[in-house]
């Protein structure tokens, strides 16, 4: 029997449920039923009206996108059929960074994401809603019958998606269909939306599926097989009827069959596999973001490679004070990072503001008895190519510096120390240079050993 997962829906008795906030893997799966629909997530509200999703509902939204993307494009890869409920398109804002101009008043900036952005293609959507819906091909009768007493379209195609099989009732709007992707054997299956969430009854305390819930449910499971044989299959051929199963076949498909599950375990193995280097290699080339990152991904990158440096790095939130790096090292020496990207102009002084009121604040404390090392890390022009780069640092800023003796990294430089770091782990004497150069600089721009002796690319 096939084994069916549904994704942020549910389907009666299907029992393979998995919450779109799940990292769960699809590879244990013949058959996936998709609902793109954002789940339910925090939010702030802006005093200006309007909302964002809050800051971890961001990350954990972003997070599920990408792994939802890589998991019904790796479905498809290895041959299997992805159905996808065409839920109402939305588009949501996220934060991909926060400002504090003062104690009490913050800044987000937003971007824009879309739910069908999950999709291992691009489709252009509008939203429309109707029940009145015409089946083209002959493949997919079976399944309409089942699911037209709880189906309604939410959405009409505008954009050409392989075969149509769903349309209005005149024709003039696409309502779904099939279709292949490049490398992939597997079939993406677009059907009108539709769920059993008005088909439940209390029982006592609990909400219970109805009797007809039961019914329809297997009947949309049953398509769901026929559908996936016939489609496997390359046939334009009648999904085959329930009763189908209880007439004697050859005892060689029985063989064949275990065959089969041995090949789709080492296709499901060689998948983990390749997920797993594939993540090895992210976690390498996400050090680039030094190179034209901003906000919280570059803070986060700059944090990671001073732990490469051997230093403990810890974002540091206290009542009102936020320090982005708060650093201690093998010496003993504490210091407070700031940082900012430009996107084309160089690093200004209005960042040590920030640094200067975070290092006053964390002197007041008491248990802190000598100053902390000021350091900026900026990322000036940063949309630029590292080598067409003008000066990072305005005049001012180097004067500032100088004033308060403060360091001054440009992350292209940490670039550099990084990918030697990388390729030599066992350097341990380049690091304690690279650490001598950040804690003895004051008033200017650290010059670790290899930051002008190597280029990007």
């Amino acid at each position: 029997m096939k084994s069916i997962a549904t994704v942020n829906t549910e389907i009666p008795t299907i029992k393979n449920y998995i919450e779109y906030r799940s990292e769960d893997s699809l590879l244990d799966f013949d058959i996936v039923v998709f609902d793109p629909e954002f789940p339910y997530l925090p939010r702030v509200a802006f005093s200006a009206g309007g909302s964002c999703v809050s800051i971890e509902g961001s990350q954990a939204l972003e997070k599920a996108i990408g792994h939802w993307s890589k998991e019904l494009r790796g479905a498809l890869e290895t041959g299997k059929t992805v159905f996808v409920l065409m839920n109402s398109h939305k588009t949501d804002s996220l934060v991909s960074s926060v400002t504090s101009p003062r104690a009490s008043s913050h800044n987000y900036n937003t971007y824009k994401v879309e739910n069908y952005r999950v999709l291992p293609i691009h489709i252009d959507l509008r939203n429309a809603k109707g029940r009145r819906i015409k089946v083209k091909d002959s493949l997919f009768k079976g399944m309409f019958e089942a699911i037209k007493d709880v189906a309604e379209y939410k959405v009409v195609l505008e954009s050409k998606f392989g075969k149509d099989v769903f349309t209005t009732n005149d024709e003039s709007g696409v309502l779904g269909g099939v279709c292949t992707i490049k490398g992939a054997p597997g079939h993406l299956v677009l059907l009108p939306h539709f769920d059993f969430s008005n088909m439940t009854k209390e029982v006592g305390d609990e909400l219970h599926w109805t009797d007809d819930a039961i019914r329809t449910s297997k009947k949309v499971i049953s398509q769901f097989v026929a559908i996936d044989k016939a489609l496997r299959s390359k046939c334009d051929k009648t999904p085959k009827p329930d009763w189908i199963g209880s007439v004697d076949l050859p005892k060689k498909i029985t063989d064949l069959d275990e065959e089969i599950r041995k090949i789709d375990t080492k296709i499901a193995k060689f998948k983990q596999q390749k997920e797993r280097e594939i993540e090895k290699r992210n976690k390498f080339e996400r050090y680039t973001g030094l190179l034209y990152e901003n906000g919280k991904a570059l803070e986060n990158i700059i944090e990671d490679s001073l732990k490469l440096l051997e230093y403990d790095v810890e974002n540091y939130q206290a009542g009102d004070i936020e320090i982005d790096h708060m650093i201690v090292g093998p010496s003993g020496l504490r210091m407070i990072g700031e940082s900012e990207g430009k996107d084309n102009s160089a690093i200004d002084i209005s960042k040590f503001r920030q640094l200067e009121s975070n290092i006053n604040e964390d002197f007041s404390r008491d248990d802190v008895n000598t100053p902390a090392k000021g350091v900026l890390f900026g990322n000036g022009f940063r949309l630029s190519k590292p080598d067409n780069r003008k000066d990072e640092f305005t005049s001012k800023c180097l004067t500032n510096a100088k004033r308060l003796g403060t360091a001054l990294v440009r992350t292209t430089d940490l670039y550099h120390v990084v990918l030697h770091i990388l390729d030599n782990p066992k350097d341990v004497a380049f690091k304690e240079k690279c650490r001598e150069a950040l804690e003895t600089t004051a008033g200017g721009v650290v010059r670790f050993p290899i930051s002008d002796s190597i280029k990007t690319t």
